[in-house]
């Protein structure tokens, strides 16, 4: 009988450890899946968190991990059954994860921070531009032509002259499904968010092509390139690698602000360089997170640039500012002003260099955040509004004072929008990040500057994206999804929009376009064309001119013929209109 017994445990087979420790760890981690399936339940069905789905996903994201780290380690170390069985399904299954994980090129995150995974056997952007360049065929600059002035339909700055987002044009169409936009053209392009500035026959972005920011010029009918001009820089942050500022043309020039402060005027026919400043450099200033993404303003012969101010170079986050403007000489990049914000420059500097050796060495936080100034009329007088990392700001476009300021700050100094005017010397602003919008008035008495809050709401919450007035009402994302608000009192991801006409392009991150006929009682919408790649975030704003839509993300560049009519002249007569010294 003994013998038996002994016999039969011999040939059992050897399991685990058994005790309390693997019975307690085992109900730890049936609770904590039940927590977890839980809260994932409430979260998507119930919660509405004001940061938006971002802070979903992070939290799905983080329990995923936890949740396959302690299932590993419980069927490793506390499961109840034996060391054959475990080792026998055990390692394939790490065998394969592990597999999986290598072949893991890199990992992008999207505007709501969900996870998206490039794999090695997948080519990258700059090997498919690479291809593509070898072959590809270059358009004659002779085609570029000075430009006295501009026409209506030209967009020669960041969402225009203006930079309100409204679009002069030719009728688009709007059945979509009988009639979809044609597809003109289409190729790779370099990494990076600028958006195109468009002056016929130019198309004008900025790109990361290797180690190089690159100013490229196409041309608008072909998308043939008709210059580039780069520069050692690359900078990198969550979300990507590239610049993020778009060009402006003014007077047969562009000028281009790239992520480490490098500003160059460049010849509009060749590309051959005019000019260049590291803004940063100059001033003794760090980059900022997402680096600089202030697009240059013209104004009086001037070119503007928001660089944010520095106020704790010990790393001490105490006193945080912005009011970092700075103005140059167009015409040969001479220093003129620069507001409060910022300490004297280095005027010495006579050789600048570029990139993230310019700023070699330098400490600190500088607070600009990711909006560009623009022009206003407000109380009756010309100022420049500024709505940097913590604040909405006007100064004097003579010399760069602050005249006001009204305090937002959102997240990480992520104010990204572009303000809107409205009649009454208002300005509504807002931002993401669980902050919202504000409704302001601005109004002077004599040398007094005064700023009233007339509303805030927690809906707009504009996170990447600028708003478009259309009569009397404000369209935006709200955290993605597509809202209208009354100033008086769908969900797109983190895309960016146009007025055109009467109706709001949109631009959507997932790389579709879609078309709005604004109605303040619904969303109405009259049609969706895919127009970029899915799988590659759609982050750039979108750019509309001569009734055509000029679309690009971090791989890609298209253009599609939005007109209603499509055998009318592509580009109208110039008109009498003048590169005037406001843009």
């Amino acid at each position: 009988m003994t013998d038996d017994v002994e016999t039969t445990q011999t040939e059992a087979e050897p399991t685990l450890p058994s005790g309390k420790k693997r019975s307690r760890f085992g109900v730890f981690l049936k609770w904590m899946l039940i927590v977890f399936g839980v809260m994932q339940l409430v979260m998507r069905t119930v919660w509405e968190p004001e940061s938006g789905a971002a802070l979903e996903n992070l939290i799905t994201a983080a329990q995923i991990v936890l949740s396959s780290f302690c299932i590993i380690l419980w069927w490793f170390c506390f499961s109840p059954f034996g060391w054959k069985t475990v080792l026998q399904i055990g390692l394939p299954v790490m065998s394969l994860l592990i597999g999986w994980m290598c072949c893991i090129h890199s990992i992008d995150f999207d505007g709501d921070m969900a996870i998206h995974f490039r794999y090695k056997w997948e080519k990258s952007g700059i090997e498919e531009l690479r291809e593509f360049r070898q072959h590809a065929e270059t358009a004659s600059t002779e085609k570029i032509l000075q430009v006295a002035e501009f026409s209506p339909e030209d967009m020669p700055a960041y969402r225009g002259i203006n930079r309100d987002g409204v679009v002069t044009g030719p009728a688009i169409r709007s059945d979509w499904e009988a009639y979809p936009p044609a597809e003109i053209w289409r190729h790779p392009i370099g990494g990076g968010y600028s958006s195109f500035t468009v002056v016929d026959p130019v198309l004008i972005t900025m790109e990361q092509r290797d180690k190089n920011e690159a100013v490229v010029c196409y041309e608008i009918s072909t998308g043939q390139e008709f210059w580039e001009y780069s520069y050692p820089a690359r900078f990198n942050a969550l979300g990507g690698p590239g610049p993020r500022s778009t060009p402006t043309i003014y007077n047969n020039s562009v000028y281009a602000f790239g992520c480490y402060g490098d500003l160059f005027c460049l010849d509009l026919k060749t590309g051959e360089p005019k000019w260049h400043v590291n803004v940063l450099q100059q001033f003794g200033l760090p980059t900022t997170t997402w680096g600089m993404t202030s697009s240059p303003l013209i104004h009086n012969g001037n070119v503007i640039v928001n660089t944010g101010g520095l106020k704790n170079s010990a790393k001490a986050m105490v006193d945080q500012t912005g009011n970092g403007l700075v103005a140059y000489l167009a015409e040969n990049g001479e220093h003129v002003w620069h507001s409060e914000g910022l300490a004297a420059p280095n005027l010495e500097i006579k050789e600048f260099k570029t990139g993230a050796e310019a700023i070699e060495g330098i400490e600190g936080l500088t607070i600009p955040g990711y909006s560009s100034p623009m022009l206003a009329q407000l109380a009756g007088e010309e100022l420049i509004l500024n709505f940097d990392g913590t604040a909405l700001r006007g100064n004097d476009p003579a010399n760069g004072s602050q005249l006001w300021k009204f305090p937002f700050t959102a997240g990480d100094y992520i104010n990204v929008a572009q303000p809107i005017l409205f009649d009454k010397d208002r300005v509504l602003i807002s931002s993401g990040y669980g902050t919202g919008s504000a409704m302001l008035r601005v109004s002077r008495e004599g040398a007094d500057w005064q700023v009233e809050e007339l509303w805030t709401s927690n809906r707009l919450r504009s996170k990447f994206s600028s708003s478009v007035l259309y009569d009397g009402y404000v369209y935006g994302l709200d955290e993605g999804m597509m809202v209208c608000i009354d100033p008086e009192d769908g969900t797109y991801g983190h895309g960016q929009m146009l007025l055109v006409n009467e109706h709001i392009v949109v631009l959507t991150e997932s790389g579709d376009l879609v078309l709005i006929e604004p109605s303040p009682k619904e969303l109405l919408v009259k049609g969706i064309l895919n127009v970029l790649e899915e799988d590659v975030k759609t982050w750039n704003p979108l750019t509309i001119a001569y009734g055509k839509a000029f679309v690009r993300n971090a791989e890609e560049i298209a253009c599609y013929d939005l007109r209603a009519n499509p055998d009318e002249p592509t580009i109208p007569p110039v008109e009498e209109v003048t590169t005037s010294d406001s843009e």
